[in-house]
């Protein structure tokens, strides 16, 4: 599978059209040359280009001499260049052979791939876990094929496409840029939470609900528009509890009941409310990993590995990973915001850079961290929290690789009590790189019935594992203002969503 027509093609094109260098050398390399004279006489020409130097065939021929290289049955390399250069390859010509010569040399990688492959497999020890084997098939395969999706391109000039771009947008307008999450109005001020190649991070003291807002949060995308979630769990929560804890937020039946089996023994109206569950849920797809104790690099090779496997190359997939935390087995002598950096830029780069096709991040992902003891809830006031990103444990690297970061707390007592109808916690966005339709709304305080200021957040109530939205801070007030004074009865007319 090589062609030392295109070669010498490629070449001709080079020394004929020095100022089409700039058009290949993105994508064509001295690896795509097969022949060693011809990958010489490339490098030749590269190391000239860059070096701001002409190209020219005689130059090129003496350069070539002077560098004392010998080639098989002693080719005169002037004589040799000459006759290429002849040729007279236009730039035109020259792109079309360069692309042609880097699909020879893709068939060429992916072949010597597959017989690696081959003998791979065939010293692996019979001991070896299924496991083992396929993630091994995996690595080396794929590791090819991303070398070639993940090429690097020229920088760009971002005006000279400005007004195709904008105008092109004008003709067809887009209103959302990721997938649209279960909650209307957050997602009215905030968009998207899953755009591809976004992280949105939740953060929360242990016990408060994070996991069962991220579950229910994916499910509820993944089922709406049939996207599959891979969901890792840190090993803290095993395969069975999930099931339990998702069968009760579809069915509303008691978590309890299920776990002990006591459901088919609760009466006639709860078997049915959990048995209307097993018609809905077969077309979900929520796949559950246990990553507990693994490093991150093997979480990406599971993570690859599942994509390639069970998604296919350039399609959708939601990535939820329960939770953000350092272990034994990961820190290495390495100081614990060191992990924690690490871990999230690799996740970043993953979903941002590796699993990229046709220039367009595919996967998007959603996790969660434990907020430090500022963030601590129980037996305070509301007017004596911190409510800011400072609450995020571990690494600042959380916050700056995070696309969406919001806050999840339970209402304090006093909330509940003033708050009555707005459910049992409260979601605060602490940072934002994109917003919703509704700006204004998500960017300006709240004000007040007492005239203060107020950052606006929104209200959710949690059931069972179950998650509803029940409006913002600006609804709230809005019934307060709305509630006739004289019987102290709220006007039912006001829409809270």
């Amino acid at each position: 599978m090589h062609s030392y027509e295109l070669e010498q093609q490629v070449i001709s094109g080079l020394i004929n059209n020095p100022s089409s260098y700039g058009d290949v050398a993105p994508f064509v390399n001295k690896k795509d040359f097969v022949s060693d004279l011809n990958q010489t006489i490339f490098c030749f020409i590269q190391n000239s280009y860059e070096n701001s130097e002409g190209i020219d065939g005689l130059v090129l021929a003496e350069k070539i001499n002077l560098s004392g290289i010998s080639f098989e049955d002693n080719i005169n390399i002037t004589d040799y260049l000459y006759c290429i250069t002849v040729r007279k390859v236009n730039a035109e010509a020259l792109l079309n052979a360069s692309k042609e010569l880097k699909k020879l040399s893709i068939r060429r990688e992916i072949k010597k791939a597959g017989e690696g492959l081959s003998k791979c497999m065939s010293k692996m020890s019979p001991s070896c876990s299924y496991a083992d084997i396929i993630n091994k098939a995996d690595e080396i395969f794929n590791k090819t094929l991303s070398s070639y999706e993940s090429s690097v391109e020229d920088g760009k000039n971002i005006f000279s496409e400005m007004e195709s771009l904008v105008e092109y947008r004008g003709e067809n307008i887009i209103t959302d840029f990721g997938p649209k999450g279960p909650h209307e109005r957050l997602h009215e001020l905030y968009g998207s939470l899953l755009r591809p190649g976004n992280i949105t991070t939740i953060v929360a003291r242990s016990g408060v609900g994070k996991t069962q807002f991220v579950m229910d949060f994916c499910t509820k995308v993944s089922l709406s528009l049939n996207v599959p979630v891979l969901h890792l769990d840190n090993g803290e929560m095993s395969k069975e509890e999930l099931i339990m804890r998702q069968c009760a937020a579809l069915s509303g039946v008691p978590v309890r009941l299920l776990e002990t089996g006591e459901w088919r023994m609760a009466g006639e109206e709860i078997v049915q409310k959990v048995r209307s569950v097993w018609s809905r849920v077969k077309d979900y797809r929520f796949y559950y990993e246990n990553v507990g104790g693994c490093s991150v690099d093997r979480m990406m090779q599971k993570i690859k590995h599942f994509y390639y496997s069970n998604v296919g190359r350039g399609n959708p997939m939601i990535l939820s990973f329960d939770y953000i935390k350092t272990t034994s087995e990961t820190m290495n002598n390495k100081s614990e915001w060191q992990v924690v950096g690490e871990m999230v830029d690799k996740f970043k780069r993953l979903i941002q850079k590796e699993l990229v096709f046709s220039d367009e991040p595919c996967v998007s992902m959603i996790t969660s961290v434990q907020s430090n003891r500022t963030g601590i809830t129980n037996n305070r006031r509301s007017d004596s929290l911190v409510e800011d990103e400072s609450i995020v444990s571990l690494s600042d690297r959380i916050t700056q690789f995070s696309s969406h970061l919001f806050g999840l707390r339970q209402k304090t007592m006093d909330e509940l009590a003033e708050e009555e109808g707005f459910g049992t916690h409260k979601l605060t966005c602490f940072k934002y790189r994109h917003l919703g339709e509704n700006v204004h709304r998500a960017i300006q305080p709240v004000r007040m019935p007492d005239g203060n200021l107020k950052r606006n957040f929104i209200n959710l109530n949690i059931e069972n594992f179950s998650v509803t939205e029940i409006g913002d801070l600006q609804d709230m007030v809005d019934q307060q203002i709305s509630v006739d004074l004289s019987t102290g009865e709220p006007d039912n007319s006001v829409d809270l969503l």
